[in-house]
């Protein structure tokens, strides 16, 4: 559970939630903080805490995140926390975009879904794409947990 500062309330999601950025974790020796990641295009800063909460604070400048990677990270985040627009991130499932339509292989009108599976584990959703128009039907899954992460998870 998270408290979202403009719901006002602890909730698991919401409309105030954000998307994960693209883009690599670097890990961090921190007690409370686990990676960062930062997007320089949009100037977002992502912090994923040890605890399992992810946020991000945004029109964070390229310095300020150089700094992060040089200092003792709890510690600054305090000091830079309050001067950014902070948002939560959405996690498992929640995180994984599923397009509205997607174009069909073969006469290229848009199809629509017409059913979704979950799978909470591996954190997947795979849809049921339907063309109206030539009667096209595939699955198609989103958010896979890669093969080699499979791996070296049930290795550890």
């Amino acid at each position: 559970m998270v408290f979202c500062r403009q719901c006002q309330r602890r909730v698991e999601d919401c409309e105030h939630f954000v998307f994960p950025i693209p883009g690599p974790r670097v890990r961090v020796f921190d007690e409370k903080v686990d990676t960062l990641a930062y997007a320089s295009g949009s100037r977002i800063l992502e912090i994923a805490f040890r605890s399992g909460q992810v946020w991000q604070l945004a029109e964070v400048p390229d310095g300020i995140y150089k700094e992060l990677q040089n200092s003792t990270i709890s510690s600054f985040l305090k000091f830079i926390a309050q001067r950014y627009k902070a948002s939560p991130v959405k996690q498992g499932i929640g995180a994984i975009v599923v397009p509205d339509t997607q174009p069909c292989p073969v006469c290229k009108t848009p199809m629509k879904p017409s059913s979704k599976t979950e799978n909470q584990v591996e954190k997947w959703v795979r849809v049921f794409w339907h063309c109206p128009n030539c009667k096209k039907s595939e699955w198609q899954k989103y958010g896979e947990v890669r093969a080699r992460e499979r791996r070296s998870r049930s290795h550890a």
